[in-house]
């Protein structure tokens, strides 16, 4: 659990995504605390206050009702200001930053599909994800920008509306490396990197593994299912 510890709070809010498969079914508080390696009480007060900048504040806050922690359906966002996701046969908006994808998308059954507009050109992109690799890329050259170690210190303190506003907001997808030069040429030190390379990168392979084991989605049934 060493590892769960030092990465609480983002552990934390994937968890609860993983757990739920993003709001389609509710986990059990015990199973969240297990997840943890916290107590149950703890545990559902974190759960009872969270939210997530994947969603918006209203929409993203998770509830607490007889054992079961629910992460209320992203379905209920009314509009979408970056992009429109679906997972099954559930369609629903979206903010948070296009990185935030490599994290959440490994965790969700059977496959994360992701609508989204470049800023820089107005091209529509799709992207397709499933728990193991990017199954499709549309158009082939589309990009992710990561902004450089540094600038994820001003998060501290912010609140999740805050840390939208002020930081994903900045990182959308971009649909080629040309058209995020200008993003580029805002951000010293950020850098882009195409859809595929980016789901390679190191960070997000061990953070594969390791939320994987964490949450035991490659051996249990349906992630979160509320009988366990």
């Amino acid at each position: 659990m060493d590892w769960a510890s030092t990465t609480e709070p983002l552990t934390f809010g994937y968890a609860v995504i993983g757990l739920t498969n993003f709001g389609e079914r509710p986990v059990r508080s015990v199973r969240l605390a297990e997840v943890l390696g916290r107590p149950v009480s703890e545990a559902e007060a974190r759960a009872q206050g969270h939210c997530t900048t994947a969603t918006r504040a209203e929409d993203g806050l998770t509830r607490v009702e007889d054992g079961l922690i629910t992460f209320i359906n992203p379905e209920r966002a009314q509009s979408a200001p970056r992009r429109q996701l679906q997972i099954g046969d559930r369609r629903f908006g979206m903010s948070g930053c296009a990185p935030d994808i490599f994290l959440y998308a490994p965790l969700v059954r059977p496959s994360l599909h992701v609508e989204e507009t470049c800023p820089a050109t107005g091209t529509p992109m799709r992207l397709v994800f499933t728990p193991s690799r990017v199954e499709s890329v549309d158009p082939g050259g589309a990009v992710v920008p990561i902004l450089p170690p540094q600038a994820f210190d001003r998060l501290e303190g912010m609140s999740p509306e805050e840390a939208d506003a002020c930081m994903c907001a900045q990182c959308p997808f971009y649909s080629s490396a040309k058209a995020a030069q200008r993003w580029l040429a805002a951000h010293p030190g950020g850098r882009v990197f195409p859809v595929r390379e980016a789901w390679d990168l190191s960070f997000h392979r061990a953070w594969r593994d390791r939320m994987s084991a964490l949450l035991n989605l490659g051996h249990e049934g349906p992630p979160g299912r509320a009988g366990r």
